[in-house]
């Protein structure tokens, strides 16, 4: 352990007006995602991978990118890794591999079975290396009266997740809404804790119609 000199770390807001009210993930740092659909699981995946502006990195047990939802949202293909695992020993592994400050990805983390001491080593990792980590969950049959122990249940420790949202997206009088819990924030954020609301119609129509753009155009 070593003491470090609080300065202004450098940020990531991939999600636009969510990443406004929340403000973005900094460097070193750890967002767990809880999604309880599949759009809602392609939507941060996909905005996250195509924003960001170094090299990405993700791990799945199988990969939920789709190159021209990729391109469709302004991404670069060419800046982005996927790698399959199987275990949580292969993610902590992996972290060698990777490029100081770039975005590290992790989905399915709760079919991995991780024990404590396996999030507290990705923690470590993630910090040490200055990335920008990101835990991606997708559960169906989420409890939503029992928020805070499903989110215990599902990312084991999150004391150690500077954030901690919940997603879905809905369809509602023709546009697609996003709904998000924020249950952990930065302390500086702490006023977007609780439950918000936002239309992400372009960018949902983008993923559910990657081609549609350049049918028009032919």
């Amino acid at each position: 352990m070593m003491f470090e000199k609080l300065e202004s770390p450098k940020e990531f807001s991939p999600f636009k007006d969510l990443s406004k009210k929340i403000g973005g993930l900094r460097e070193g740092d750890l967002v767990g995602i809880v999604v309880t659909d599949q759009l809602s699981h392609a939507y941060f995946l996909h905005l996250a991978v195509s924003s960001f502006p170094g090299f990405s990195y993700y791990l799945d047990l199988s990969s939920r990118l789709s190159m021209d939802v990729l391109s469709s949202l302004g991404g670069d293909p060419g800046r982005i890794f996927f790698g399959r695992v199987y275990t949580m020993g292969d993610i902590i592994s992996s972290i060698k591999y990777v490029s100081e400050n770039s975005l590290f990805v992790v989905g399915s983390l709760n079919a991995l079975d991780p024990r404590k001491e396996d999030i507290l080593a990705l923690k470590s990792e993630i910090s040490e290396k200055t990335l920008y980590g990101m835990v991606l969950i997708e559960e169906q049959n989420l409890n939503e009266l029992n928020l805070p122990g499903e989110i215990r249940r599902l990312l084991i420790v999150p004391e150690v997740f500077e954030q901690i949202l919940v997603g879905r997206i809905s369809y509602y009088r023709g546009k697609y809404k996003l709904t998000v819990t924020v249950l952990r924030a930065y302390p500086d954020k702490l006023s977007s804790l609780g439950d918000h609301e936002f239309t992400v119609d372009e960018e949902v129509k983008k993923i559910l119609f990657p081609n549609r753009e350049g049918q028009q155009s032919q």
